[in-house]
Order: structure tokens, then C-alpha cells, then sequence
């Protein structure tokens, strides 16, 4: 196979693992607040809020990157009893299930929710619209445990109650946004948590800390990837093919830290490192910086960025440049979002 036929089955590679998508099914009762609740996770307006839609007739399917998010109409109802309601909406096929209530939990859910524990399955309980929590004479703290005591009596089985609330008038910390990212990610296998982490809003330092870390994997997995296709020991023959390879990682880096282009051009140049974030937009300034990294003046300096990971370690100078001007652009793009989210974070305060 010659080496552009490697470096093509590489990319195929990549996009393909890139279109597995992570799905997580919602069901609670209507009026919850589902819908304003995957916009709080991802940080944007994707599903509907308020809709008239019927949910008893149907499945809601909101699509955002690599995750797939459903609201399930309820179960075991006159309109879709237990047969029918998995002939027709499979919900076994997700990978992680949310019970959203703002009030008792319904029967149906109870039922649904048994059903899941039988099929092993993982379901996270989110009592949301906390801010309307309220009892006279009660502290919030001490009617959180009273209603997680009642959800697990009523389920018979001990759970973790998350409390949320939509309204934006409370930093999102507050509100428990940040805290049902996280368990969310605890809760799916390793491969789909960083998947799910990668297309969620960082609201948090955490986060964000969270968001590198995955970043710094993903570079050292297109590295890895790279060798099992033959296309280090030849990187540098075609340059443009080394730069459409850049292209993706540059690409998947600026999504991971939720900068648009959109961004980088209102911008007018006026931010430095947004500056230095948009030469990885075009393909003239990712040739011009892979041919400077691959000079003779940088070899020496890019020795000490290759990392150890098995058999890499004898990989060729293609391995270090793709790992150098990776972390180089990454680490670009985490200081960018580290100031933006400590402006966010002032504005949110004030």
C-alpha cells in the first residue's frame, strides 16, 4: 500500500471512530424540564423547551456532535404498554438512562427504572427546578435528604439523588450543572465518558482541566494510530497529507475547548492567542508550521516531546512533530478558555 492509500485509511480510521456517538435516554414526567436540561449540559439551545409536542407518541431525538440525547415517552402507558414500548423504541440500545422529576416520582417511572436494574443497566435520579424547593421551617439540605429518602423508598433501592435547577439567574456550579456532567462521565464506560466530556460545557476549572487531559490522549492516540498504519516512518514525504492529519487534530482540539471560527474571526484579531489559534484554520500556515518543526535547527528540541509509550518510542521524526505542534496548539487552546471562563466566571458573579 503506498503511503498515500496508509494515510487515507488512517483518516477513514479516525472519522469513523469520531461517528460512534454516545446515547442517553431521559424519561420522567412532562413539565420536568428535560429539554432545558441537555441545553444546560451542552451550553446551548439544542432541544426545544415549552414544546407542545406529544411525548406520549413519540421519542424526542436531539442530536449535538458525538452525543445523541432521546426523551422517552412514558412507559407502560395505555398508548405504548411493556411490549410494545420496547418493540417499538429498543430503550435497551442506550448507554446511560436520566430519571428527570420536579416533583414525586410517577409509577411508570418507578416501573421503568426496575425494568433498567434487571437489565443491568445504569439510570441516574435528577430532581430538577431545585430553586423551587421549599418547607417552612426546613433547611434546603435537610429537604434534599428528605426527598432522597423518598426516592429510594419508593424504588426500594438505594440511589444518588442529583439536585438541579435550569434558572440562569445562579452561576451554574450552584445549580448542580457541573456535578451531573461529572457523574454522568462516572457513570459510562471509559471510551463513551470522554466522548460525553468532549462535547459538554465546561463550567468549572475542573472541567476544564478534564477537557485537556482528554485533549493530550487524543493527540497521543492519533500518534498510536499513525504507527499502526505504517505512515510515521514516511511523514514529511507528503506534506499535504500531513497537513489534512493536522487539519482533523487542530480541529478536534478547538471543539474539545468550544471555540468556534465563528469565534476566532469576530474577533478581529485582536486576541493574541485567538491569533495564534487560527493558524491551524488553514492549510498554507499548518504546512508552513509543520516544514519549520521538521527543520534540522528544531530535531534536536523535538527529541525530548516524544513521549514513551511502548513501541513509540522508536517511532521517526514524524511522531514527534505530529505530538509537538499537537501539544503546542492545545496548550494555546486551554489558555485561551481559561481566560475566557474566568471572565464568564466575574460576569456570573457580579
Amino acid at each position: 500500500m503506498d503511503i498515500k492509500s496508509q494515510a487515507q485509511a488512517f483518516i477513514e480510521k479516525w472519522v469513523y471512530e469520531d461517528s460512534k456517538k454516545v446515547k442517553i435516554a431521559f424519561f420522567g414526567q412532562p413539565g420536568a424540564g428535560k429539554s432545558s436540561l441537555i441545553n444546560e449540559l451542552v451550553g446551548e439551545k439544542v432541544a426545544m423547551t415549552g414544546s407542545m409536542t406529544d411525548t406520549t407518541r413519540q421519542a424526542q431525538i436531539i442530536e449535538y456532535n458525538e452525543v445523541v440525547f432521546v426523551d422517552l415517552p412514558g412507559y407502560d402507558t395505555s398508548e405504548f404498554p411493556v411490549n410494545k414500548y420496547f418493540t417499538q423504541f429498543n430503550p435497551l440500545q442506550y448507554d446511560l438512562f436520566i430519571c428527570v422529576f420536579s416533583g414525586k416520582l410517577q409509577q411508570a417511572d418507578i416501573k421503568f427504572f426496575k425494568t433498567l436494574t434487571r437489565a443491568r443497566r445504569q439510570c441516574l435520579f435528577v430532581r430538577n427546578k431545585e430553586d423551587s424547593i421549599y418547607a417552612d421551617k426546613k433547611t434546603l439540605a435537610a429537604i434534599k435528604e428528605e426527598i432522597t429518602d423518598d426516592v429510594c423508598r419508593q424504588l426500594t433501592n438505594k440511589v444518588k439523588v442529583l439536585f438541579t435547577s435550569c434558572k440562569k439567574t445562579l452561576p451554574a456550579v450552584q445549580r448542580g450543572i457541573p456535578e451531573l456532567q461529572e457523574e454522568i462521565v462516572f457513570c459510562l464506560e471509559p471510551a463513551l465518558g470522554d466522548k460525553f466530556l468532549r462535547n459538554v460545557k465546561a463550567y468549572t476549572k475542573s472541567i476544564l482541566a478534564q477537557k485537556k487531559q482528554e485533549a493530550a490522549k487524543a493527540i497521543n492516540k492519533a500518534m498510536i494510530m499513525a504507527a499502526g498504519n505504517g505512515l510515521n516512518p514516511l511523514f514529511g514525504v507528503d506534506v499535504g497529507i500531513d497537513a489534512k492529519i493536522m487539519s482533523i487534530m487542530y480541529e478536534r482540539i478547538r471543539k474539545l475547548f468550544e471555540i468556534s471560527e465563528e469565534e476566532i474571526n469576530t474577533d478581529g484579531g485582536r486576541s493574541h492567542l485567538l491569533k495564534l489559534i487560527a493558524r491551524g484554520l488553514k492549510k498554507d500556515t499548518i504546512i508552513k508550521g509543520l516544514e519549520t518543526v521538521m527543520s534540522k535547527e528544531m530535531k534536536e528540541k523535538m527529541s525530548k516531546y516524544i513521549p514513551v509509550i511502548g513501541q513509540v518510542t522508536a517511532m521517526s521524526l514524524g511522531a514527534g512533530t505530529m505530538y509537538y505542534l499537537g501539544m503546542e496548539y492545545l496548550n494555546v487552546c486551554y489558555e485561551y478558555a481559561q481566560k475566557r471562563l474566568e471572565e464568564e466566571i466575574k460576569m456570573r458573579v457580579q
